[in-house]
């Protein structure tokens, strides 16, 4: 997952945010950036090269996409040039970032502590099986001939529960690996109707692209363009490939004479929720505003259900290592009382 991936989020949300403030002010945007760097120490090469790219004529949004800016930041700044929002986009994708890094940090910090406690167990597993073990299995093998069932029970847990494990987290990784490269080989619209298809996934996707294409078809309404305008800046080569999909699949069906919100109804893609904003909008004329505040909304409730998630994903991971535990205990007193009944 990319919010996984070690990133420059933390500083590329402060200069993102500082640079609308700067622009808001009246500062050039060379001058805005050239006046940033100073004060970054560790990127300041790094956002330097953003004047340079202007400097030879290429687009600010492709000039970040260089400068290794997050996708998700490059799209609504290219838009931002058509509909006139400038500094408001770049203020929104600065306070994105910011929310993500957020998010970030609080996964990290969840399984921090759990992820060490973890480790810890696993090492005094490994003690336990190099000098305690086989003191248990010598003194069995003077007691008794055949094994008993918790002589049985210990040989499980140490020598056999750990190999099943780690084929088990072998599998899955190796089965998570395949199945996201042959997923990347899809066309971008059976990747939709896959991703579509599962429950738990399926909310964060509809929800992801329905606030994105509300948000960039919003602004771009409110500026005074048309949809069929829309749909052709959509559709041009520099825009990512969502919009280009979604383009294509909305003129279609617009060509066949069905509304915006009938087109939108067609697309698995968008949640439902969504298509009945835009019919509200349409029918009393504020589909502009309407689909901006509802990217708004988008944001509040996908932060919501980020950090309800985040708040089980510790006890689940305590659950898994409190249960490792007590197989460990149970390992080492069951063989204990056994001996003592064979004394």
């Amino acid at each position: 997952m990319a919010i996984l991936k070690r990133n420059h989020w933390k500083e590329d949300s402060e200069f993102l945010i500082r640079l609308a403030e700067l622009l808001e002010k009246g500062f050039p945007l060379e001058t805005a950036i050239n006046y940033l760097s100073i004060t970054a120490k560790h990127n300041k090469k790094r956002y330097l090269r953003i004047t340079d790219y202007l400097n030879q004529g290429i687009a600010f949004s492709e000039a970040l996409e260089k400068c290794d800016f997050p996708n998700f930041c490059i799209a609504p700044i290219y838009f931002s040039t058509e509909h006139g929002y400038f500094s408001e986009t770049i203020r929104d994708v600065g306070l994105l970032t910011e929310q993500k890094f957020t998010q970030q940090k609080a996964l990290v910090k969840t399984i921090q502590y759990p992820a060490i406690l973890l480790t810890t167990v696993l090492l005094v597993f490994i003690l336990l099986r190099l000098f305690l073990m086989p003191k248990f299995e010598l003194l069995f093998s003077q007691l008794s001939q055949s094994e008993s069932n918790t002589n049985q029970l210990s040989s499980f847990l140490f020598d056999r529960l750990p190999i099943i494990l780690l084929s088990m987290l072998l599998f899955f990784g190796l089965l998570t690996v395949f199945l996201h490269h042959k997923f990347q080989k899809y066309p971008l619209r059976k990747q939709y109707a896959l991703i579509s298809r599962i429950p738990f996934a399926r909310y964060f996707f509809q929800i992801h692209y329905s606030q994105l294409f509300a948000r960039e078809c919003g602004y771009l309404l409110q500026s005074g363009l048309s949809i069929q305008k829309i749909f052709q800046l959509f559709h041009s080569s520099n825009t990512a490939g969502f919009f280009q999909e979604i383009s294509h699949d909305l003129s279609q069906q617009l060509a066949l004479g069905k509304s915006f919100s009938e087109s939108l109804a067609t697309l698995p893609y968008l949640e439902k929720e969504f298509i009945q904003v835009v019919k509200h909008g349409e029918r009393n004329g504020t589909l502009a505003n309407e689909l901006i505040f509802y990217y708004q909304q988008c944001q509040t409730r996908l932060m919501e259900r980020i950090t309800q998630i985040l708040s089980w994903i510790q006890p689940c991971v305590f659950l898994f290592i409190g249960v490792f535990i007590i197989s460990i205990y149970l390992s080492i007193l069951l063989p204990m009382f056994s001996m003592v009944d064979k004394i």
